[in-house]
């Protein structure tokens, strides 16, 4: 079976990991293979597998017997919607388009930059024009499968979009890993500091303000690290103030952004991973902020999970996240803990950590074996590969 699978191959965005691992598994299955995006993967086992690669602008629907398209909410993937704009005639004639829904939230024009793309869909039929909803029904005009990483997200779209059931379907997320071969589970090394891990981006919509808040009242030996490129500069300077001002600089600790494999290994020396989704009170007097509540869009609907979440239960470790409904596929008291949206409960959820590393142990043996016997990439490339035939 000929497979396009259209995702940007950018270390900036965690979907590239995801079809990456993908690639690796449908080829292992048998199936050809192509990545469309604007750069090619710099995934050596990927690459040495025999993938093939395809420019966004040489990208044809009828050389493929099924394309499958990413769906996130990021600069990153606008030219997805430029190839939709370009092809939805042929695309919609097409019975094999399959799209994964990885940001299962309230979309807006906040986060799209690009003015064909903003054209594209408010002038598409069928769904009336609300400012969440742009990106999402470029989507939803051409695909005949939706696919979502948990079942709220599933439910919660469904519901937003009055979808047809028979459309959707649920498939966890693979817990990969960079490059292309299987983490193996590293048992925590007591001698080390302890170390809890904030991987990914830095938004005020994760609200990393409030684990500095709740780390500040605990007497305990560790380090909070924050790993990820910071959106908003002036964002990050109030956080690094944050910092100072609870007298915090010994114990948090920020490394940008960082190569894949180095995102690897700080997730191997973590004891803790933290997983926030939480607003940020610095949010409250921004100009862009105040705009975005006269349209309704100051919080976001978020029932998506997280490719992070998906390698700190590769690596063994526990977690520590919100209450976010697309978590409750991965996360329960046996791998980890979640937490309300208050400082509170964050405080109490580390202090935990800290005062019971027997239970930890338990949690990062439970995390691995979850990730072995739910997430195996292998099992979900099959999943993947039925869907795909749903339409031959």
């Amino acid at each position: 079976m000929k497979i396009a699978i259209v995702a940007p191959m950018d270390a900036r965005t965690g979907i590239s990991n995801y079809s990456e691992t993908l690639s690796i598994e449908l080829i292992r299955l048998g199936e050809d293979i192509t990545v469309v995006a604007p750069e090619n993967s710099q995934n050596s086992v990927l690459l040495n597998m025999g993938m093939n690669y395809v420019e966004p602008e040489n990208y044809e629907v009828d050389d493929y017997d099924l394309t499958h398209f990413q769906l996130a909410c990021s600069p990153l993937h606008e030219y997805q919607l430029h190839i939709i704009n370009k092809h939805r005639k042929k695309l919609l004639k097409n019975m094999n388009v399959v799209t994964t829904v990885h940001d299962a939230r309230n979309f807006d024009l906040f986060n799209i930059k690009c003015s064909k793309c903003i054209s594209f869909g408010i002038n598409l039929p069928k769904y009336p024009f609300y400012p969440h909803d742009v990106v999402d029904k470029g989507f939803h005009s051409i695909s005949n499968r939706l696919i979502f990483h948990s079942n709220s997200a599933m439910n919660e779209y469904k519901s937003r979009y009055y979808l047809n059931s028979n459309t959707l379907r649920r498939v966890l997320h693979p817990a990969y890993s960079i490059p292309g071969v299987n983490t193996v589970y590293d048992p925590v090394n007591e001698t080390e500091e302890i170390r809890f891990l904030a991987p990914g981006y830095i938004s005020p919509f994760k609200g990393h303000d409030i684990l500095i808040n709740a780390v500040s009242k605990i007497n305990q030996d560790f380090k909070l690290i924050f790993m990820g490129k910071i959106l908003d500069e002036n964002y990050g300077e109030y956080l690094k103030k944050l910092v100072k001002k609870e007298g915090l600089n010994d114990k948090v600790e920020f490394l940008g952004f960082v190569t894949e494999e180095e995102f690897i290994k700080q997730i191997n020396r973590a004891k803790i991973i933290l997983i926030p989704r939480l607003t940020s009170s610095w949010l409250n007097n921004q100009p862009v902020f105040k705009l975005r509540k006269i349209f309704g869009l100051h919080y976001l609907i978020n029932q998506s999970t997280s490719g992070v979440l998906t390698k700190a239960l590769a690596s063994g470790k526990p977690v520590i996240c919100s209450k976010s409904q697309g978590f409750s596929d991965y996360i329960d008291e046996s791998r980890g803990i979640m937490c309300d949206d208050d400082v509170e409960s964050w405080r109490n959820a580390i202090n935990y950590m800290l005062l019971n590393p027997n239970n930890v142990t338990e949690m990062s043996l439970n995390s691995r074996k979850f990730a072995v016997n739910e997430l195996s990439p292998t099992n979900i490339a099959q999943q993947h590969l039925k869907i795909y035939k749903e339409h031959r």
